[in-house]
């Protein structure tokens, strides 16, 4: 069940990062072309476009795990007690996050990972773009 949550997690991240980059490569379409013809090569435009989906990813993982080091620690505070059926005694709900190290790190490595790969095909598309007419982009 967690292998396939989390595939739905980086199906999530991979169409989001990489409608993000497709909009920032249609907005950007006028940029490209300057920067085309100033002499940046297409690699350079791939490399720009690539950075900004690592720092996407950076930034979401970052606060996707403060968020969930937070939430846990609420949860955790909070007091709440759990009532297995059968038994009397309500035991106090625990969410263990902070001490799994290993899974807070693969998780924010595989999410930046996500992120990297989606902005390839965008970042691949700004590259290809003709000068002229990425210039005359309206």
């Amino acid at each position: 069940i967690f292998g396939f949550i989390a595939t739905l997690i980086g199906v999530i991240v991979l169409f989001t990062v990489g409608n993000t980059m497709s909009m920032a490569v249609v907005e950007r379409t006028v940029e490209i072309g300057t920067l085309r013809a100033m002499g940046l090569r297409r690699g350079g435009i791939r490399r720009l476009f690539m950075v900004e989906g690592l720092l996407i990813g950076l930034l979401g993982a970052l606060l996707g795990i403060c968020v969930a080091l937070g939430s846990a620690a609420l949860i955790n505070n909070s007091g709440l007690t759990w009532t297995p059926p059968g038994y009397v005694y309500a035991y106090p709900l625990k969410v263990r996050v902070w001490g799994d190290m290993p899974l807070i790190f693969g998780s924010a490595i595989g999410l930046i990972l996500v992120a990297i790969v989606s902005a390839w095909w965008p970042a691949n598309r700004a590259a290809r773009l003709a000068i002229v007419d990425a210039l005359r982009h309206v």
